[in-house]
């Protein structure tokens, strides 16, 4: 009778369920690898007279070798996707950060004071995260706060000043579709991770009980065999 994952071993440890269990050595670690033994592996099932799997068959191991190299291209497609407008909205934040305190001393030299400035920052956009004022770090809420600084400018009497509407207008113009673009890539590209993910914890199974399956039926020559189904390191 096998012994259940949570009793103690034979030293008297008990095995800690939550700890991550090591990968099948037989199988390749890397993602590109796995896929490309899988595929082979395929193929070379389908052409060989040895029978699918109770729980397995030819037709269901080809299809999860097929939806794990696909949730891997699109894995790879989102994280792509993300990292040019990721970078842009990073230069965005570092020119507004840098350009704000011009803002700020305009009200400042406006109203007399930092103190009595401060009274006006809502109305352009910004807020107070901890001690400082500034814009929101989370980028919708930047984006939404862009659009009043530059609404607050035009009507102000800096409007037409070195850091004013014509500076300010074409950052938040730009910024907007970035925020929302790399949010909606970044929740896609989490999916898109889940998904490959799955997909690998389906098909590792497969390919394990599959190399055991051909040692099985071919007790001599087995290794001639895993070569040929892939599972070779030279192989893949």
């Amino acid at each position: 009778m096998s012994t259940s994952s949570t009793e103690p071993s034979a030293t008297g440890a008990t095995p800690d369920p939550k700890k991550t269990p090591k990968r099948d050595p037989s199988l390749p670690p890397g993602e590109f690898e796995l896929g490309t033994l899988g595929l082979k592996a395929a193929d070379a099932w389908d052409a060989s007279p040895l029978p699918g799997l109770l729980w397995c068959s030819k037709a269901q191991f080809r299809a999860a070798v097929l939806a794990f190299r696909a949730s891997m291209s699109t894995a790879a497609a989102t994280d792509d996707d993300l990292s040019p407008a990721a970078q842009r909205l990073r230069e965005l934040d570092e020119q507004a950060e840098t350009s704000l305190k011009f803002v700020k001393n305009y009200l400042t030299e406006q109203h007399g004071s930092r103190k009595k400035g401060e009274a006006y920052y809502e109305t352009f956009g910004l807020v107070k995260e901890g001690r400082d004022w500034g814009l929101p770090s989370g980028r919708p809420a930047r984006a939404e706060a862009l659009a009043k600084l530059v609404g607050a400018l035009a009507a102000s009497d800096y409007a037409a000043s070195k850091y004013g509407t014509a500076f300010w207008k074409p950052i938040a113009k730009e910024y907007a579709p970035l925020a929302a673009t790399s949010s909606d890539v970044r929740g896609e590209t989490a999916k898109a991770s889940g998904t490959k993910n799955a997909d690998e914890d389906t098909l590792r199974p497969m390919l394990r009980a599959l190399r055991q399956h051909i040692k099985t039926n071919f007790p001599e020559t087995y290794k001639a065999e895993w070569r040929g189904f892939g599972y070779l390191k030279e192989s893949y």
